[in-house]
């Protein structure tokens, strides 16, 4: 078959498009010490579908995750789009959006599709950082790579290494059990700090909001990813609402690939930022009947705090 006609196929349905040789990417993971799983397809493409910046702030009924989760879960947008293109050709594929074991940012700037940032984020010159990635490994033999060349690099800029509140962007590179948007995702007991610094229901943006290379991009808008009216999740409904009652509800976002009890566990800290304490008798029900350890530790913590503020309010 064509290469050139499954090339112009992926560039139909996103925004940048990079096809390389499946040997290249292995050898290129085997020199920084990636350990991945072997596939048999020789060539890989990797893909890139831009979302726009759009911030909403949380209130006393609702509350927010990162933009990125915004409008129709991404994973499934990716999927369906690259689906949608393989059906087109006989070939046997392997696809993988963000919940695989290959990593994406090694394969995206082989191909191309933006620079490795301080942020830890590929960042495309046209897109900015607000890219989703996606790779699809095709069996299908080819002669020459389709890359984009990168013409950019942070510099010596460090503004969101500045700006990442809790060090988890630094000098040496990324720790990444300091990143808000790892710990956050994770089931866990939060300390102290963390539940601190914890601003967002699901993620982290400031690293992204901060970065100079996303002030100037040309925003654009899929139809996928037009508010769906589900990005603000109201709190009764987290904590009163069933595990299949409130995926039923939000399905679609992309918050849900974690459990609620995650949405709740974070819920609570932003609850204890903002100092409400309006749903501290729904807070203590939903620790009677959690059996779940992380929460539980958690959530006895905050709810603590939450009652001495609340006490504190009726002295005023």
């Amino acid at each position: 078959m064509n290469i050139n006609n499954l090339h112009q196929s992926f560039q139909e349905e996103f925004d940048i498009v990079g096809i390389i040789k499946t040997d290249r990417y292995f050898s290129e993971a085997k020199k920084i010490n990636l350990k991945l799983p072997i596939t048999k397809f020789p060539t890989m493409v990797v893909l890139g579908l831009s979302y726009p910046k759009r911030i909403k702030t949380s209130t006393k009924t609702e509350l927010y995750a990162s933009f990125y989760t915004f409008g129709t879960d991404y994973h499934q947008v990716l999927k369906n789009r690259i689906i949608k293109v393989m059906n087109k050709f006989s070939l046997a594929y392997e696809l993988g959006v963000d919940n695989h074991p290959y990593d994406e940012r090694l394969a995206a700037l082989l191909a191309g599709i933006g620079f490795f940032g301080k942020n830890q984020l590929i960042i495309n010159q046209k897109y900015g950082s607000y890219i989703f990635l996606g790779v699809v490994f095709i069996d299908l033999e080819i002669t020459e790579e389709f890359t984009l060349p990168i013409i950019d690099n942070c510099g010596s800029c460090r503004i969101c290494l500045d700006a990442c509140p809790t060090k988890a962007l630094n000098n040496n590179g990324y720790d990444f059990n300091k990143c808000i948007s790892y710990y956050n995702q994770e089931k866990k007991v939060l300390s102290s700090d963390e539940i601190k610094a914890n601003y967002c229901l699901f993620g982290c943006d400031i690293c992204q909001l901060v970065c100079p290379k996303n002030l100037s991009i040309k925003p654009k808008l899929h139809p996928e990813f037009e508010l769906s009216g589900k990005e603000g999740v109201n709190i009764t409904d987290l904590f009163t609402y069933s595990e299949k009652e409130f995926k039923k509800k939000y399905q679609d976002m992309a918050y849900l690939w974690k459990d609620k009890t995650i949405l709740m566990r974070n819920a609570l800290t932003l609850l204890l930022r903002s100092k409400n304490f309006d749903y501290n008798d729904l807070v203590k029900r939903t620790i009677d009947k959690q059996s779940t350890p992380w929460y539980h530790e958690t959530a006895l913590k905050i709810i603590e705090e939450l009652e001495q503020i609340k006490k504190e309010s009726t002295l005023i």
